[in-house]
């Protein structure tokens, strides 16, 4: 793992009508590492996966990925630059074939169809899903829509992967699919991974390290074994019941 991290967020904010949505958050990513960004609902979480992807600017702050300054550059400049993500309400083209939704990703860079359509047999057979690739989306259970999710995002090649909750509402049968997968991505093809997770147990099957963010402020940082044992994480995240 090289010294430079690949994403590095500093002192990043953000407000919404006086409302401070992140305030002076930092975290680093390294090239192949798995990281987690934990906290309770409305802490700020998507918000930050939203700056860092270009769906909003930062007030102050600096967010550079493979040492070139992003902040404030668009989506798809972002997208582009390698960083893919997904959202945490999954909305497919209903009417269209997975190998067609997954495409919408595959064609970055380039118009010609071959080229995406390969790109999306590649991200469907990395999520084990080729065998779904002409039913329509619109068919799909809750957990293959969260993996078609995931893959429209890989399809556009990332080198970081930003996932936000794709495993929330699955049972837990579902989610040790879905962190197999993502086991596989980081090893096999080296993915960089940064997730939004409430799911703990995948938490803890995934991150080396872990954020915890509440009320915009990054509140602690270490292992998941560190994260889980801090006074600070236990009253305001993980409750009583953690301990």
């Amino acid at each position: 793992m090289s010294d430079a991290p690949l994403l590095d967020v500093v002192a990043v904010s953000k407000s919404f009508r006086g409302l401070r949505a992140v305030a002076d958050a930092s975290l680093q990513v390294h090239s192949g590492e798995m990281v987690a960004l934990i906290g309770p609902n409305g802490a700020g979480k998507t918000t930050l996966f939203n700056l860092i992807a270009g769906a909003l600017a930062p007030d102050a702050g600096r967010i550079t990925f493979e040492g070139r300054s992003i902040a404030g550059l668009r989506a798809d400049q972002i997208c582009a630059a390698g960083i893919g993500r997904t959202f945490q309400i999954v909305k497919p083209f209903a009417d269209m074939s997975v190998l067609d939704n997954v495409m919408v990703g595959g064609f970055l860079g380039t118009a010609s169809a071959a080229v995406a359509r390969d790109r999306a047999r590649a991200a469907l057979a990395a999520l084990h899903m080729d065998g779904l690739r002409h039913k329509p989306a619109s068919s799909l259970t809750l957990p293959d829509r969260k993996r078609l999710e995931v893959a429209r995002a890989l399809a556009t090649q990332p080198r970081l992967l930003l996932l936000d909750e794709v495993m929330a509402g699955l049972r837990p049968t579902e989610t040790d699919v879905m962190v197999s997968a993502f086991r596989r991505l980081n090893a096999e093809q080296g993915v960089t991974i940064l997730l939004i997770e409430h799911v703990m147990r995948a938490v803890m099957a995934l991150a080396q390290r872990v954020y915890v963010l509440h009320h915009g402020e990054i509140i602690s940082h270490g292992t998941p074994q560190q994260v889980t044992q801090d006074p600070r994480v236990l009253q305001s995240y993980l409750g009583a019941e953690a301990l």
